[in-house]
């Protein structure tokens, strides 16, 4: 308990150094927020034009397919905000030697050196996602409730952490390879999780995709609790996978750090 208080005093104090730094180049959270508004707006425009072909994808109408995508560029953005630019930094932490420094910290190393460096234009840019949520619900009614609400946010958060734990996953490589592009895994593939589960639909994709690479839990499960459509086993199996995430990181982390400070030694 000790412990996890002190990380969160320490990412406190990183949260508040970010934050200077961003308002003293606030020019870019300018340029970053028109950039991603020009993206969503084509999102948006391209399934327009898709469902004046179609009616409905896997059971789900336009309005549905808006609002899910709205929740899942709030995970983007919030994986942009805290973690996108530690995984861009890491392969020369270790390259250079820096990530010695984050050996000597009484924190825990994986949580200090993946979580140091916040990119606040992303966070300002969540205005969006939460405009493309309203533009949906504001043309749909949901039978949306605080106790959904709620299930959601709990859900966004597994969600996030499983992100987290699948991109750490994706660095562990770099103490062995030193130069490291397997972290842009994610920003390559994450739009597979704004689609509907059900496009799942052969056994071992769906096994895939709702364990192994669980593209299937991150957007849907926050989604479905948010329109009070959700199956409360798949919010089970999403805080096991989130679980074992942790666990098999934790380990494999400590095990290639420990390799790594016998290579330094």
């Amino acid at each position: 308990m000790k412990n996890l208080i002190k990380i969160f005093k320490i990412e406190f104090i990183l949260l508040k150094l970010n934050f200077e730094t961003v308002l003293e180049y606030r020019f870019n959270a300018i340029f970053s927020f028109f950039g991603s508004l020009f993206y969503n707006f084509g999102a948006i425009l391209f399934l327009s034009f898709l469902f004046n072909k179609i009616n409905l994808i896997s059971g789900w109408d336009k309005w549905d397919l808006i609002l899910l995508y709205g929740v899942g560029q709030m995970l983007g953005y919030l994986y942009l905000f805290a973690t996108h630019s530690n995984n861009q930094n890491f392969s020369s932490y270790v390259r250079n030697g820096d990530f010695d420094i984050f050996l000597t910290k009484p924190v825990n190393s994986l949580i200090y050196s993946t979580l140091r460096l916040f990119a606040y234009e992303h966070l300002i840019g969540l205005i969006q996602p939460l405009a493309i949520i309203f533009y949906a619900v504001s043309n749909k009614f949901y039978p949306i409730t605080i106790f959904g609400i709620f299930i959601s946010i709990i859900s966004m958060l597994t969600s996030f952490i499983i992100v987290h734990f699948l991109n750490v996953l994706t660095l562990i490589p770099t103490f062995k390879s030193i130069e490291n592009e397997y972290w842009r895994f994610f920003v390559e593939t994450d739009n597979l999780a704004s689609y509907p589960y059900e496009i799942f639909d052969n056994k071992f994709i769906k096994f895939i995709f709702f364990t192994i690479i669980p593209y299937a839990l991150l957007v849907n499960i926050p989604f479905r609790a948010l329109i009070g459509r959700l199956d409360y086993h798949l919010l089970l199996l999403q805080i096991i996978v989130c679980i074992g995430f942790v666990v098999t990181t934790n380990f494999l982390w400590n095990l290639a750090v420990k390799n790594y400070e016998s290579a330094s030694s």
